[in-house]
This record gives structure tokens, sequence and C-alpha cells, in this order.
């Protein structure tokens, strides 16, 4: 690992993005407090609130039935990634008629290096402002970001949170601690609520005297994650050297939220199999299969049950993943309707395609590599099982990511 100096970044945040694409296509929601949700409004969270439901204090990731109780005004709107993604893709085409390095950060968010085109800070502003511009004109005026430029990404994404919406703030090298000290830890992206409760253990409340806490104590109670704390609280940023190689997932899921509660075996072991058909082709497209199989259930009063099994041999098919999964769950789904399965596979190792000596399962192997090419080919919904056939996974949306692979 290196310590990145020397470079210009710029982190560009679009404000409450998916109402303001919405509020942007429909004039109707301009200046209201709306909340963008899933299609069973009922059943959904809050995946982004406009900016005037924010003020009100509707928050991201609420639940609908809590934002109406805090602001009863509030416009409950279906989100469409589909759209979303569109327009993320307009953003990332502006982006890179500016410069090629470009890393899209989350859906509404992007990293520029402007190192080489800006040359300076001053450079830089103009650059923003500029893009600023191009996003206004391609996009419309409703849709705004709040932009940082500093010396490294995370010091660029503090400070582009410190102005919303529409700020753009500038922090040069020598006003990095500035901008720390004036921040809590938890603005810092990578210091979630776990970490700040184990800082706050150690009797370190601020960046300053995480500055001050001996390297050798936070090396002691986070390891490797030490080195970055350290590095983080004088503004700089731990950067991984690049592998040649990638590293394979660790574990491939899916958990999906039912479009009613139920506890009907026969509608709760369709959406099961279809979501174990799918991570099954996720290991089969990565080459790679699974021993430990998990499975979890969401029930209507929000509690849930989950466990794991460790199977002798990896395995790459949907339906052994399902049957796996089923004699996990079966025992506890008739306590109280069921909201949400989930499916996991972990103990991840490389598929060497091994033959097997029974002819059903070879005949299986033989058709799974047959139906494989033609998803490789037409996209992962090429093809379903006849008693999936009724269950249709919908695209999700929420503040950080698209779920497309359901």
């Amino acid at each position: 690992m290196r310590m990145d100096n020397g470079r210009i970044i710029l982190h560009i945040d679009m404000n409450s993005y998916f109402a303001s694409v919405e509020q942007q296509a429909n004039p109707f929601l301009r200046g209201k407090p709306i909340g963008i949700t899933g299609k069973n409004q009922e059943r959904s969270v809050v995946a982004t609130a406009s900016i005037e439901a924010k003020k009100l204090g509707v928050k991201t990731a609420m639940s609908t039935w809590e934002a109406k109780k805090i602001c009863p005004s509030i416009i409950l709107w279906p989100g469409d990634p589909e759209k979303y993604a569109d327009i993320m893709h307009r953003f990332n085409a502006i982006y890179r008629s500016f410069t090629e390095h470009v890393e899209e950060f989350s859906v509404d968010e992007s990293f520029l290096d402007l190192t080489e085109e800006a040359q300076d800070y001053l450079g830089a502003t103009c650059m923003a402002q500029a893009i600023r511009e191009r996003v206004s004109e391609a996009c419309g005026p409703h849709i705004t970001a709040s932009i940082g430029i500093a010396p490294n990404r995370l010091m660029a994404k503090l400070a582009s949170e410190s102005v919303k919406p529409n700020g753009l703030t500038v922090v040069r090298p020598h006003e990095v601690l500035n901008l720390l000290d004036q921040s809590d830890l938890e603005d810092l992206c990578g210091i979630g609520h776990g970490i700040r409760e184990h800082l706050s253990q150690l009797g370190i409340e601020s960046f300053q005297q995480l500055r001050e806490f001996p390297l050798e104590r936070l090396m002691e109670e986070f390891h490797g994650y030490g080195l970055w704390l350290h590095e983080a609280a004088w503004g700089r940023e731990v950067v991984q050297e690049p592998s040649h190689t990638s590293e394979p997932a660790k574990s491939y899921g899916h958990s999906y939220t039912l479009p009613f509660n139920t506890n009907d075996p026969v509608v709760l072991k369709r959406y099961l199999l279809g979501l174990a058909d799918k991570v099954a082709w996720r290991l089969r497209r990565d080459g790679v299969a699974a021993r430990r199989i998990s499975a979890h259930v969401r029930f209507a009063d929000f509690s849930g049950h989950g466990e794991q099994r460790t199977s002798i041999e990896p395995i790459t098919d949907g339906l052994r993943l399902f049957k796996i999964a089923w004699q996990i769950l079966a025992p506890f789904l008739q306590h109280a309707p069921v909201r949400l399965v989930g499916l996991t596979a972990s103990l991840i190792s490389s598929d060497p395609k091994r033959t097997s000596l029974f002819k059903k399962e070879q005949h299986m192997q033989s058709v799974l590599s047959s139906l494989d090419l033609l998803q490789h080919r037409y996209g992962s919904g090429i093809w379903k099982r006849a008693s999936t056939l009724p269950v249709e996974f919908k695209s999700r949306s929420s503040g950080f990511r698209f779920d497309h692979e359901l």
C-alpha cells in the first residue's frame, strides 16, 4: 500500500438524486416534499427524500409510515431504477469529456482525478463549474450536485458533504486538518457507528484526539484498520496498490422483500428457488463453487431467523442450494407471516468442472451449461423453472446502488 499525495481529486455527489430526477421529469413534484419508494409503498422505505422533505425531518431508509407521520404532506413516489441508471450514464459521459480518470463510486457519486487536466486548484474549480453547467444543460436545472475538491478521495468526499445542497468546497493541502477538526468522526467515509463507538470507548471524540493517539494502540485495537484511521486523522488516504489478479468474492447472496406477507409454503418455495437459481448462476458465471449455504427470513413483525449448513461437495446448482436452504427455513415458517427471504452461498472455491458419476447429474450439468451460454448472451433473466413462473423479481433502488441481478 502507499499514501497518495500531490493529486487534485474532485468528488461530485448528486443532491437527493432519485427525488431530484423525478422533480425534473414532473413539474407537479417540484418544490414539494417527496420520498422515492419501492413499488409496494406500504412495505417500502424512503430510498431518497427530496430536499424539501429532508428539511421537514424525513431521512433516507426511513419507513414510509414513519415518513408520513413526520411529514403528512409527503408525496410517496415509486422509484424508476432504469431511468436513474440512464441519467447516471449521461453524468459519467460528461465527466469523461473532462478527464479519462473517472471512478464511479455509487449510482449518484463519482471521483475525478483532475491532476493533469487542471494543474492547480484554480483550474480544478473552473472545471467543476463547467461540469456543473454541462450537467444542468444535459439533465435539467432541478438536478444539482455538491462538489468537493481536495488532495485525495477521502478529503474530497468529506468536502462535498460539508456544504449541501449544491455546494462547492475547495480544500487545499494546508486546509485539510482544519476541515477535519470542524467535522465529526462519523462524517468521514469509513468511520461507521461501530468504529465510532469503539473510538469513543478509547476516549477518542475528535480527529485531533485521533491524531494524538498512539499508532501502536490503534493497531492493537483495530488491527490493519488502525493504520487507515491514523492516516485519515491526518487527512491522508491509504491506497492499496493495484493487484494484477482480482480476488474472487467471498460470498454470493440475494434477499428479496415479498410483495405481501405470507407463510404459504408454495409461495415461499417459489421465491427461494428463484433466488437460489440467481445465486447459482453468479457462481457458475465466475467459475466458482460454494460449500456453505446460509438462509434467513424476516417476519412481518421484523423479527427474523437464519442458519447455515456446510456441504461436503461444492455446489453450483440452484436446485441443490434451494433444497439446503429450505431444510434450514421450513421448521420456522409457521411462526408468523414472512416478509423477506434470503440466501447466501459462501466458502467459495474454484470450480474445476468435475463430471458426476450419476447420469441424472451429468444431464443436469449439460443442461445448465447450455442455459449459461444463453445467459451470457442474452442476460440472466432469459430462462426460468416452470415452478417459478409466477414469481417476478422487480428491480430495486436504494440510496447506494441498483440491484439488477434480481
